[in-house]
């Protein structure tokens, strides 16, 4: 118990000392931006570009792993879809956002901490993160863009933003690398570990503050699709990655493991910056967001405790 709560506690003991420091209004208001955007584009990019280069190929490609994946959570989105549509049944943008947050995985700032902590490798988080940031969230944006009034080329513009992304494109340029066994230069290796080293404190911290930001209280149109869509988050994803995984793609650990891990992680802080950019699904987005990574921290612990093949190096 003692070396799951190692892995577990360090992770959302940062992401409370945000929490506090946010409550506490300790730092400027404009912090938790500042330090997303330097998560986003400077510090993660390392980390991931560095990690993914060091992987072995096996550890890469794994079609059934990625699969499965895409089952499990095409099964929570339809499941959240049935959830929505009841509640906002003409409000397109509120039905694809509250989809999304019943299904779409916080994959990078908790889950590669988690991921690596229990299996040694950024590996299995690093597709899964691939696979949301260049499929679904293409599908997600593309939707929604595509109700709003003037724009004809959403799918277009859409996919053009998500290969701007600089966590796709050092993802991909560190799987090149070790694909093709490149040695990367030393001053470039260590240099990006240097400044990757910051990212999963500071990126867990600023989620911390971000939680931290006043909600308005539950209401009773909203508390029931929140309900159901933290419960389809927190419980019913996991469980069904591991129907999916065990019984129709039969993975072995670490795969599954890493399967069930990353599909039980909190709903996507995405979700909420989308939310506030479309202006719908605000309100409810913000309350998914906290209660489901306040419940993981108790499902992830219990979750590891109970999967074998960790990795305790």
């Amino acid at each position: 118990m003692l070396a799951i709560l190692a892995i577990t506690l360090p992770v959302f003991l940062v992401i409370g000392v945000g929490y506090w420091c946010g409550k506490i209004k300790l730092l400027p208001a404009e912090t938790q931006r500042i330090l997303s955007l330097f998560v986003f584009y400077c510090s993660l990019p390392s980390y991931l570009f560095v990690s993914m280069a060091k992987v072995p190929k096996a550890l890469i490609l794994n079609p059934d792993y990625i699969l499965a994946f895409a089952c499990a959570m095409a099964g929570i989105a339809f499941l959240g879809w049935l959830v929505v549509r009841h509640y906002y049944p003409t409000h397109t943008a509120s039905r694809v956002l509250g989809t999304m947050a019943s299904c779409h995985t916080n994959s990078v700032l908790i889950g590669v901490p988690i991921i690596v902590g229990a299996y040694g490798s950024p590996a299995p988080v690093v597709v899964v993160t691939l696979f949301q940031v260049i499929v679904a969230t293409t599908i997600i944006l593309t939707v929604i863009e595509a109700q709003q009034e003037g724009k004809p080329f959403a799918f277009l513009n859409t996919v053009k933003t998500i290969f701007r992304n600089p966590i796709v494109g050092a993802s991909f340029l560190g799987i090149a690398c070790a694909w093709n066994e490149w040695p990367l230069p030393v001053v470039l290796e260590k240099g990006c570990e240097l400044l990757g080293s910051a990212c999963i404190p500071t990126a867990l911290f600023a989620l911390g503050l971000s939680l931290s930001q006043p909600k308005a209280a539950l209401n009773a149109q909203t508390r029931p699709v929140i309900y159901s869509l933290v419960m389809l988050k927190c419980f019913a994803h996991p469980a069904l990655a591991w129907l999916v995984g065990t019984y129709v793609f039969h993975l072995q650990d670490p795969w599954l493991g890493s399967l069930i891990i990353v599909s039980a992680m909190p709903t996507a802080v995405n979700n909420f910056t989308f939310s506030q950019r479309y202006g719908a699904f605000v309100e409810e987005s913000t309350h998914i967001v906290f209660m489901t990574s306040i419940i993981t921290f108790f499902t992830l612990s219990a979750l590891l405790l109970f999967l074998p093949g960790l990795h305790h190096g």
